[in-house]
């Protein structure tokens, strides 16, 4: 079945003076098969590796909101510069039986040159990506829809406990009230961290650091939030800060994928613990290797920085400890049409998110797009974050 017919557009995202290159772009449907070919060129006088990413259009490029996320070969993060470099899109699995004559692929680029990031964090490119999936049937986590998120920095590792008591000490020594925490041991996660406690960290860290913080308890954001359990919204957020505030949702699962699309896991398809600290039950076709609690680390957290990194240097993105997010809950993370730029979650609501499931969670909590919602106030012992900032 002929599914669809497609004109590939080359983009380059402009982050200094000599910008990368798309070009001679050529794409093809394999005869009998849903599998199209995506090939290009693909220059850049600073030879950085590049990331690419691609998206599809069903209305001749005024938006580009068809499913896209099955893709395999020189796409993602740490793309190397060169002739013939091959994507291959499975539109099948994404947009099985679909056809229009208004079809469009957009393929862009951005260059490997980033910012220099604060010590102990990541830089996040700015630039569209694929939120959600639909490969196991989650209905909360569909549909898959393109979502343009600015560019942020992201601690590379959960908050350590470390890192936790040094900040608390002097917030609680600053007109904060905060809450202890519990840990493992030197070198693991905080955890038992509830929502308003994470929040009122972040404004302490920053002000620690000298920096703005990013939360208040009025709108018109005057008043910094440092005690109490405060029902924050969106307008009490100042976005434009330079201080550490959690991760919303899009900033999240973005971060979680590394730059690669169509994948359960930040490095592919199945999970084992050789790549993370979960409880492998056995019962899901992507789950190999030992079942049980992890054999080295057992019923508990793992150190930070024990599994290798994501595409974008991040640690612990799948596995270990549950992560706060920004957004309060909702059933269904995609609305609006002016929710598919920086979305910040629903204006109000009675739970906010976690993402990243954790070292008693099964294979399927680790997915990046699998989400949970849980009470702001609780502080469990499965839970802990990690923040960003501009």
């Amino acid at each position: 079945m002929k599914i669809l017919c497609c004109l590939l557009l080359g983009m380059c995202s402009l982050v200094n003076a000599a910008p990368p290159v798309i070009s001679n772009i050529r794409v093809a449907q394999r005869p009998g098969t849903k599998l199209v070919d995506i090939y290009y060129d693909l220059s850049d006088t600073d030879g950085d590796l590049q990331l690419i990413q691609v998206a599809a259009s069903a209305d001749a490029g005024l938006t580009y909101a068809l499913p896209c996320t099955s893709l395999t070969g020189a796409v993602g993060a740490g793309v190397a510069l060169g002739t013939n470099r091959h994507i291959v899109w499975d539109a099948g699995a994404d947009w099985n039986g679909n056809w229009v004559p208004q079809c469009r692929v957009r393929v862009t680029t951005h260059d490997g040159t980033t910012p220099p990031a604060p010590p102990g964090m990541a830089y996040i490119p700015p630039g569209p990506f694929q939120m959600g999936d639909n490969l196991d049937g989650t209905a909360n986590a569909m549909p898959v829809h393109s979502v343009q998120v600015d560019g942020f920095f992201m601690d590379k590792y959960l908050v350590t406990k470390e890192l936790w008591q040094s900040v608390q000490t002097w917030a609680n020594n600053n007109g904060y009230s905060i809450n202890t925490g519990s840990w493992r041991d030197t070198g693991h996660p905080v955890s038992t961290i509830n929502w308003y406690d994470a929040v009122k960290w972040c404004n302490a860290r920053s002000q620690k650091e000298g920096l703005t913080p990013c939360y208040y308890t009025d709108a018109a954001q005057t008043l910094i939030y440092k005690t109490g359990n405060c029902e924050l919204d969106n307008t009490m957020v100042k976005w434009t800060a330079n201080g550490y505030r959690l991760p919303t949702e899009a900033e999240w699962e973005k971060a979680a994928r590394g730059g690669v699309t169509g994948q359960r896991f930040p490095w592919g398809d199945s999970i084992s613990h050789s790549q993370a600290n979960f409880y492998n039950g056995g019962g899901e076709s992507y789950q190999t290797g030992t079942t049980g609690y992890h054999p080295t680390y057992g019923g508990g957290t793992s150190p930070v920085g024990s599994f290798a990194a994501n595409a974008y240097g991040l640690f612990d993105m799948a596995g270990n400890l549950w992560e706060w997010n920004w957004d309060w809950w909702s059933t269904s993370f995609y609305g609006a049409p002016e929710s598919l730029t920086n979305p910040r979650g629903p204006v109000s609501g009675s739970y906010r998110v976690l993402r990243g499931g954790n070292w008693n969670g099964l294979a399927g909590d680790c997915r990046v797009s699998y989400r949970i919602t849980y009470y702001a106030g609780s502080a469990d012992y499965g839970i802990g974050f990690r923040s960003v900032r501009r």
